[in-house]
């Protein structure tokens, strides 16, 4: 048994055909690889591509990195919008506060100094009401009153 190199077609490299294949013209190339060789262009091709893919990696790494970093300062810028509304709003109601409530705890004394004078007068309305109630009631005044209308009749007979 004689050994033979086993050799593989594979695009992107030319060479001439080993002895060992025979071929109907010498002068055609063709490509053609032995198993050792194919060894060799593999783990060449595994290295560029592993270092071609580290680049791509690094690339991606720092893409995503500066997204991320963009992403967070975005969200920072949101938050700080956010938190400063809520400031803001706090701010006016307090603002608010100081301006409006002053008023209106004086417009309350007022109304109660107000509700105090009325509650009074609406006192002596009734006491005054009263009083004249009880003052027709009384005997001597109902005797005085009959008094007047004997005078008035008195004085009117005489003309």
């Amino acid at each position: 048994m004689s050994t033979r190199t086993l050799s593989l077609f594979i695009p992107g490299q030319k060479s001439k055909r080993p002895a060992s294949v025979s071929s109907s013209s010498s002068s055609t190339k063709s490509y053609s690889w032995s198993l050792d060789q194919l060894s060799l262009y593999t783990n060449r091709r595994a290295s560029t591509q592993s270092s071609l893919s580290q680049g791509q990696d690094e690339k991606k790494k720092r893409r995503q990195a500066e997204r991320l970093k963009q992403v967070s300062n975005r969200f920072n810028h949101i938050l700080l919008l956010s938190l400063n509304d809520c400031s803001l709003g706090f701010y006016k109601i307090f603002d608010h506060i100081q301006r409006k409530i002053p008023k209106i705890v004086e417009t309350k004394k007022k109304l109660q100094k107000s509700s105090e004078k009325v509650a009074i007068a609406i006192l002596d309305i009734k006491d005054v009401r009263k009083n004249v109630c009880d003052i027709e009631q009384i005997d001597s005044f109902y005797n005085i009153s009959k008094m007047i209308e004997q005078s008035l009749d008195i004085i009117q007979s005489k003309q």
